[in-house]
């Protein structure tokens, strides 16, 4: 006699699969499958974020050397770069990438609301910016530290342009 419970099984989870699919799109399917959907079982893959996020945002900082000589701007790169499959599992680094992140969306709103500029660099976000890039190591002893803020927004119709969205003053190193 034959088993009826790993067919069954299967059917299900692929009918579940199937489901889940299609629910992921803003269409008619999606809102008639949700109305018979009233444990909540067809998982949304929003997570927590209903818009995804569309664009990235590059720290750049500079130096002033005791001569006066600016240096080039050399971008921020901490432990989280580059992908590694680990990451999925195991990445103790996103904590840190989050606070710049938020830090860095936070200071460009707080600029394009029209503060003053003196508001703008005594804000938390501003300081957390300043505090990373002045805690960075460096080859020479600077007298003075600058960051800037580049913007790459994210599209697959058009190619990405970087612009550059915050220049902060220069600040003093100790």
């Amino acid at each position: 006699m034959r088993s009826w419970t790993g067919p069954a099984y299967a059917a299900v989870c692929s009918l579940w699969l199937v489901l889940t699919m299609l629910c992921q799109a803003r269409s008619r399917w999606a809102t008639r499958i949700r109305k018979y959907d009233v444990f909540a079982l067809i998982p949304r893959w929003t997570f927590f974020a209903p818009t995804p996020g569309m664009q990235d945002f590059v720290l750049l900082h500079r130096d002033r050397t005791p001569d006066g000589r600016l240096t080039q701007w050399r971008e921020l790169t901490g432990a989280a770069a580059g992908a590694r499959p680990l990451r999925a599992v195991w990445n103790p680094d996103r904590r840190h990438s989050k606070a710049l992140l938020d830090a860095s969306q936070n200071l460009l709103q707080l600029a394009s609301q029209g503060r003053r500029p003196e508001e703008i660099e005594l804000s938390a976000p501003y300081l957390a910016l300043l505090a990373h890039v002045s805690a960075q190591p460096r080859s020479e002893e600077p007298d003075a530290t600058q960051f800037a803020l580049v913007v790459q927004k994210s599209s697959a119709l058009e190619e990405a342009v970087p612009a550059v969205a915050f220049v902060s003053s220069l600040h003093a190193i100790d």
